[in-house]
């Protein structure tokens, strides 16, 4: 492999990170699932905060990569996308055994989403406060029922409102990254309203990365925007006329958010 232009000592730390935290991962959902444990839940959500992390330390720079080093960063986020859907499979099966043997309660967990906190975000932890709320929706959503969806519905508004009162103090990257966090929520919400599976989720996120990798919040988010269309292309198959229009209010969404 050619010398990588990442030469900077933080710059070439993170991507070894990345690249060491992927490996990982990826043993670790081949070892199995460890059915001893019963916090799964929350190292589900766990996993996901750690791997955003590290991707975001490495997204910083990627525009700067050589062609080598870009094409191993590309085979190391569909390693990772592989394994992380290897896992939720995992996940969906003992989450299904221990409901079904009462171990763990029906209907969503809002207990560590506590409406009253919301008024305290600032515009440095908003952003989080989103990406992990989204992360614990796409979690949990296959056993949704209408009445959890309008629980977290609840939530999502009293948030977005908190969102908006802040507006002005957020940074671009924020804003951008909360974006990105609604055009996934939103469709995911879609979705079920129009019966879809959540595989085809992929779909409606497909045609958001399109229309927000041309935003203007700078050549980053183009650079995810790619991303997250790429991405979105091996989720999922195209939808019919429902799907369709719900993509639609999806692309509205991000589009009344970045104005």
């Amino acid at each position: 492999m050619a010398a990588s232009d990442t030469s900077s000592p933080s710059r070439e730390q993170a991507y070894n990170d990345y690249k060491k935290y992927v490996t990982d991962y990826e043993a670790n959902v081949a070892r199995g699932w460890d059915s001893t444990q019963t916090d799964w839940d929350q190292r589900m959500t766990t996993d996901s905060a750690e791997y955003n992390k590290r991707r975001m330390s490495v997204m910083e720079f990627e525009s700067t990569l050589d062609e080598d080093r870009k094409a191993e960063y590309a085979e190391l986020q569909s390693r990772y996308s592989t394994a992380w859907s290897t896992r939720e499979g995992q996940y969906n099966t003992w989450k299904q055994n221990n409901q079904s043997s009462g171990m763990m309660a029906s209907g969503i967990d809002m207990s560590t989403y506590d409406e009253k906190k919301i008024p305290s975000y600032t515009a440095t932890d908003i952003r989080k406060a989103y990406e992990d709320f989204v992360a614990h929706v796409e979690m949990h959503k296959s056993g949704f029922s209408n009445k959890d969806w309008n629980t977290v519905e609840k939530y999502w508004n009293q948030l977005d409102d908190r969102k908006n009162a802040i507006q002005s103090q957020l940074t671009d990257k924020d804003k951008w990254e909360i974006a990105k966090a609604k055009t996934k929520y939103i469709a995911m919400k879609n979705a079920n309203k129009a019966g879809n599976t959540a595989s085809k989720v992929g779909s409606d996120v497909k045609e958001v990365g399109k229309d927000v990798s041309n935003s203007k919040v700078g050549e980053t988010t183009k650079e995810v925007g790619k991303d997250v269309a790429s991405g979105a292309k091996k989720a999922g198959k195209a939808v019919g006329n429902t799907a369709k229009k719900a993509a639609n209010k999806v692309e509205k969404a991000v589009e009344d958010d970045n104005k």
